[in-house]
């Protein structure tokens, strides 16, 4: 058994590759996404690399399923149960806006994921001392559940209560009540997926989660059905956010950890060629057929986030820091007035880009590739699919050069112009924003198209040196193959980093280890080793955010005070003598 299968969705094709670990040999397919059914365009590609899937060890999977749902508003209809008088902390999020956003005095927030009808507050209360004050009172529960399903048809549940970070009692009472009424209604806990504190980040985490959990659930089902069939017991797995991957039915409780696992290939790919090649500053660049997705890699690490925003929803998640920006091979252009843009729209699987003759009128960024001699007919995708230079031309022609009277050439040139002029620019977010210069990295460019602009990029960067890894359009399915399964705890305690109170963390901290090991010990065959990673996020006492640095067996109070005064340094340029608090 030295077969290995990876799959990655996008959002136009579907990669697919099977690796024989035992002689090095690979094979790899591309399909069309199925965006009616997305399962049936895996199992198609699936039975293109293999037949005899009983032979197979292991099957890992990306899927950006969770996160289409959610741009695209396609998930469950979700009920909120709440603290009573707490019901408004989902509908009022937070005052401030996002950068692009901050001097508009028209601005309105999108519409909220859960209408405010579907939110309830049932009497409970704990301090945030972890203190029950009011015992939650089941009747009030029962009622308000009866309500939420019954009345208002709520498909799925998410359950955030005051300070349940700290003592998660009534969340797991309520969870309790709720699956004996409705035994098939999903639930999603704020505790559980993110125990730590900000009410509303952690309240929108439990949403999002109960947002996609149907969708997902029935997904993961329609292909663990097609592998139940086909005698596949090997390892069924999916990417996580931000890395590693885990079982199909841990990605089933909490399938918010993968909402953006099809990138996470891709950043895990290059985490890989970096260990090989001993390479510690790049910069990833991941064009597919609908987004562009860039992360910075320090010290050979890609750089990590611990909260998220997602349709300018907050994640409190461990995920990769990757710059997403709607700008693919598949992305539109069009005009605005006389303003020409590209993207976000795109053109998807069906009907495709104009040059696929598959029904589709408007030009994009690979039929300005193909008018420009970047693409060859005869090449794309290995041969195996026609592309028509007289279709793209025809498109650009009525859409953008009669308007703008400019010849196709030239309007496709203005396409890749602006095309790179959005990458530059986020690469440069994600760069100059932390103090540096993006001449001192590396470019790895892969996705359908990242090669194909990487030295365009590159140049525009005075970036001066490219790596494209071996068969880059499907490089993120193969950076699924290098993961192994994680799980990440998480638990916030505040308290000051001093001799009183140094045992106390490490108790914590064990707490949270134990629960960590108890889960991938179920996720695991056979007898495996269990790798464990610490973190501390500490900051200056009166500070608001805080720098993660992770303790070894071997650190006292003093050397993680030195380590985090380094990384402050290195971070803001200067670092304090004050009380540190974890």
């Amino acid at each position: 058994k030295n077969f290995r299968i990876a799959v990655d969705i996008g959002g136009t094709f579907i990669d697919a590759l099977i690796f024989n670990f035992q002689v090095g040999s690979l094979k790899i397919v591309k399909v069309p996404t199925t965006p009616k059914n997305p399962h049936e365009g895996v199992i198609r590609g699936v039975e293109l690399l293999s037949q005899t899937l009983h032979s197979l060890d292991e099957f890992v999977h990306g899927t950006t399923l969770g996160l289409n749902a959610i741009l695209e508003r396609k998930g469950a209809k979700v009920g909120i149960i709440s603290n009573e008088g707490f019901r408004d902390v989902f509908e009022i999020g937070r005052g401030d806006l996002s950068f692009e956003n901050m001097y508009k005095f028209d601005y309105h927030q999108s519409k909220k994921l859960v209408p405010r009808y579907r939110t309830v507050g049932v009497e409970s209360r704990i301090n945030c001392q972890g203190e029950v004050i009011t015992e939650l009172d089941r009747d009030d529960l029962i009622n308000k559940v009866r309500l939420l399903i019954d009345s208002f048809d709520s498909e799925s549940v998410a359950i955030s209560f005051l300070h349940s970070y700290i003592n998660p009692k009534h969340e797991l009472e309520a969870k309790d009540i709720l699956s004996k009424m409705f035994p098939m209604i999903p639930v999603s806990l704020g505790s559980e997926i993110a125990r730590e504190y900000r009410e509303y980040e952690r309240t929108s985490t439990a949403v999002l989660d109960s947002y996609i959990k149907p969708v997902l659930g029935s997904y993961l089902s329609h292909l663990e059905e097609f592998f139940h069939k086909k005698q596949f017991f090997g390892g069924f797995h999916i990417m996580r956010s931000g890395g590693g991957a885990m079982t199909a039915d841990q990605a089933k409780k909490t399938p918010i950890l993968t909402v953006l696992s099809g990138p996470a290939g891709g950043v895990v790919g290059v985490q890989f060629l970096a260990k090989e090649m001993n390479y510690k500053n790049l910069i990833s660049l991941d064009i597919g057929g609908t987004s562009l997705d860039t992360c910075l890699f320090l010290n050979g690490a890609p750089t990590e986030v611990y909260e998220a925003d997602i349709d300018h929803i907050p994640v409190m998640i461990p995920i990769f820091d990757i710059r997403t920006i709607g700008a693919g091979g598949g992305s539109i252009a069009w005009l605005d007035g006389e303003l020409l843009k590209v993207g976000p729209q795109s053109a998807g699987a069906e009907p495709g880009p104009a040059c696929y003759a598959k029904g589709g009128n408007n030009p994009t960024v690979t039929d300005a590739s193909l008018i420009l001699g970047f693409l060859q007919p005869e090449w794309f995708l290995n041969g195996e699919m026609n592309i028509d230079k007289l279709k793209a031309e025809e498109a650009f022609k009525a859409n953008i050069c009669l308007p703008m009277k400019l010849s196709v050439e030239e309007a496709a040139i203005s396409v890749f112009r602006i095309m790179i002029a959005k990458t530059v620019s986020a690469i440069r977010e994600i760069t100059v924003e932390r103090g540096l210069n993006p001449k001192d990295f590396r470019l790895v460019g892969f996705g359908g198209c990242g090669p194909m602009f990487s030295a365009l990029i590159a140049n525009e960067l005075d970036i001066h040196e490219i790596i494209i890894p071996p068969v880059p359009a499907l490089f993120s399915a193969w950076g699924m193959l290098t993961s192994d399964l994680e799980y990440q705890n998480a638990k916030t305690i505040l308290l000051i980093l001093n001799n009183e109170n140094f045992q106390k963390i490490n108790s914590h901290s064990n707490e949270i280890e134990d629960e960590a090991v108890k889960i991938i010990n179920l996720q695991i065959k056979g007898n495996q080793t269990v790798n464990i990673k610490k973190i501390f996020s500490l900051r200056y006492l009166g500070q608001e955010h805080a720098l993660d640095v992770e303790i070894l067996q071997s650190d006292t109070i003093e050397s993680l005070k030195l380590k985090f005064g380094k990384i402050h340094e290195e971070r803001y340029g200067h670092k304090f003598d004050e009380e540190v608090e974890v």
